[in-house]
């Protein structure tokens, strides 16, 4: 593959800038991000991408991702695993962490006792402390293109330049980015009703706020709660996040920038000790104190999705652009529900980030070339694609090819669209068709305010810790010790108190001297794209 020069001057700046970061390897780190999507690469052979690998040896890769087991994932798998034995000579064995227990399972999981060959990540689920910890393999431009050639046809070059740590990849994005990952809030309208709210009072998180309140302890008895909030299903995105429009492509470093108050992006602030996140805490201790969930919902390690289904919670949250198949699923249980926009006025969207799912190859996998060929495989031939992300058609989804769009078929409760295939999105993922006006609605407005790529100066941008590892580990620790306490409305009339405090030992743990580290890479890496 030819080097374009404009790449290997990018490679090299992020050579500069990323430099330290830890990796494991047993081969050299590209030259350059791999020529993808329109770079001069040689074109892969339609009839048989992997004529140049030995696939004679039949293997089995061991694959985990996050999200709830479909019911009929068996009988799903068994279809799928015909027909990747035929083309390259594997079966894939998969496994769920569910993502209630996450962040407990994933660690263990990558604790290396257990076969792994491939795993779900992203920039908010992993990436980069896996990367740290030297838990992925580094994937060169040429593992990629011998092992992965349809993926490196279709992934532009963007994409790779997001996955970069160090100057290295050590992830495979999905094959698309168009989507936005924005939610908005569930909410089961008969309970609604019964406190005075029809679907028309609900347009702000103002409104939303005072439904919770309302619900309070009242459907306690009931066995239901406003919002039945776990660790992991908590309320920061609905009542910190969109209200306050923040906007981080890197999930997990904890520094934003407000869209509603700085439209140029221009003022990076560390989230946790800024004043709206005091206001947030402070809020969902109001939350925790009027009953809007359960007083051990630090406990919990069920859903909010589970839980609305089952009518515990009343409310819930999904996304626009397939939250609908869910919400169908709920209306045929015969739960009367509406997902509600409840942005702020002025909210602009940006677009979901390639790395925001993706998988890797952990470095103790003993086939990571199998491993490689099997994803893409699957995110690339889309009859596979569509029978892991869907299911049966005509019995799980019903699928129009005029429109590329899936609705719901009559046994969709076994297996719903998209409910966990996000890592390997096929390039023409399907969108589920609706007739739902604020569906719609929600997304015609999120298309039409959507932040430009030539607004966001940050696509791959990604921060080396090495500098200021000792400061990350203590900054890091502190704010998973309480950031569910915080999250829950557990500190009642001490949070502010606790949060003072919070803030003093993040301060004291070396936070300025992380944000100062942090600013100055966030300069160098400006001036060297401007």
């Amino acid at each position: 593959m030819k080097k374009l020069a404009f790449l290997l001057a990018v490679m090299m700046m992020f050579s500069l800038l990323l430099a330290g970061c830890n990796g494991t390897t047993n081969s050299s780190a590209p030259e350059s991000t791999p020529t993808s999507g329109g770079g001069e690469s040689t074109p892969v052979d339609s009839d048989n991408p992997y004529a140049n690998i030995d696939l004679s040896e039949e293997q089995n890769v061991v694959m985990y991702v996050t999200a709830t087991e479909p019911n009929a994932m068996k009988e799903v798998m068994e279809a799928a695993n015909e027909k990747i034995k035929a083309a390259i000579n594997t079966t894939i064995e998969l496994y769920f962490i569910p993502s209630s227990e996450r962040a407990t399972k994933y660690p263990l999981v990558m604790a290396g006792g257990d076969t792994v060959d491939l795993i779900y990540t992203a920039n908010w689920c992993y990436y980069k402390e896996q990367v740290e910890k030297g838990g992925f393999l580094e994937l060169t431009e040429d593992f990629l293109n011998t092992y992965m050639p349809q993926t490196m046809e279709v992934l532009p070059e963007a994409a790779w330049k997001e996955t970069l740590i160090g100057g290295k990849i050590y992830m495979v994005p999905r094959n698309t980015a168009a989507i936005f990952p924005d939610r908005g809030p569930v909410v089961n309208m008969e309970i609604a009703e019964k406190y005075g709210f029809t679907a028309d009072d609900i347009t702000s998180y103002e409104d939303f706020e005072e439904l919770l309140l309302a619900i309070g302890t009242n459907e306690a008895s009931n066995g239901m709660y406003g919002y039945y909030a776990s660790q992991s299903y908590n309320l920061q995105q609905l009542a910190l996040i969109y209200p306050n429009n923040l906007i981080n492509n890197q999930a997990s470093d904890y520094v934003y920038y407000s869209q509603l108050s700085d439209p140029t992006f221009e003022n990076p602030f560390f989230l946790y000790t800024s004043d709206m996140y005091k206001d947030y805490a402070l809020k969902m201790a109001e939350y925790a104190a009027a009953g809007v969930w359960p007083t051990d919902a630090i406990a919990n390690t069920n859903s909010v999705t589970t839980l609305f289904g089952n009518k515990q919670s009343a409310t819930a949250y999904q996304n626009y652009y397939n939250g609908i198949t869910q919400i169908e699923a709920w209306r045929e249980q015969g739960i009367e529900c509406e997902l509600f926009d409840i942005y702020p006025e002025g909210y602009r969207a940006l677009r979901d980030s390639y790395v925001g799912d993706g998988m890797a190859i952990p470095t103790f996998s003993k086939i990571p070339e199998r491993a490689a060929v099997a994803l893409d495989f699957i995110k690339s031939d889309y009859e596979t694609y569509m029978l892991l992300a869907g299911g049966f058609e005509g019995r799980h989804y019903i699928y129009d090819e005029a429109t590329n769009t899936i609705t719901n078929g009559p046994e969709a409760g076994d297996y719903t669209f998209d409910g966990w295939a996000w890592g390997i999105r096929h390039k023409d993922f399907p969108w589920p068709a609706t007739d739902d006006a604020r569906i719609n609605a929600a997304n015609e407005h999120l298309s039409e305010t959507q932040i430009k790529d030539e607004e966001w100066p940050y696509w791959g941008f990604t921060f080396d810790y090495a500098p200021v590892s000792a400061e990350w580990a203590v900054i890091s620790a502190l704010v998973t010790e309480n950031q569910a306490s915080f999250n829950l409305g557990s500190f009642g009339a001490n949070t502010e108190a606790e949060w003072e405090s919070f803030v003093q030992r993040l301060k004291e743990g070396g936070l300025d001297k992380y944000m100062e580290e942090w600013n100055k890479q966030r300069d160098e890496f400006l001036a060297a794209n401007a």
